[in-house]
């Protein structure tokens, strides 16, 4: 059975936000794309955006996966281990797509 991320082709579970290329969202509020790269490219589009914003790692995890519906300390850990940085690195500083890939390991997007 496919999780949201690969049921939506969006492996960091964004919420729909009238991206570019999401054709809609599912009922609990989160844009669906057309295939997998799409989701994707509105990844790494969203990461661009909030570095340009001065947002630091921790800044960027605590928007995007809130303590009111995630573990963020976690996430914050299991994605500085990842990228081997730590949580005020400046966002701008990173890959948004190696950044990507690793969110979208803590999002389960590649689970079978």
């Amino acid at each position: 059975m496919r999780n949201r991320p690969q049921r939506t082709n969006n492996p960091l579970n964004l919420r729909f936000a009238h991206q570019t290329e999401a054709v809609g969202k599912d009922k609990d509020g989160f844009a669906v794309f057309p295939f997998w790269e799409a989701g994707f490219r509105a990844a790494h589009a969203q990461i661009r955006l909030d570095a340009s914003r001065g947002l630091t790692l921790a800044q960027f995890i605590e928007k995007f996966a809130p303590p009111s519906e995630n573990d963020t300390e976690n996430y914050i850990d299991f994605i500085c281990d990842e990228m081997r940085c730590g949580p005020l690195t400046m966002l701008d500083s990173l890959s948004p797509y190696a950044l990507a890939g690793v969110m979208a390991q803590m999002e389960g997007a590649f689970a079978r």
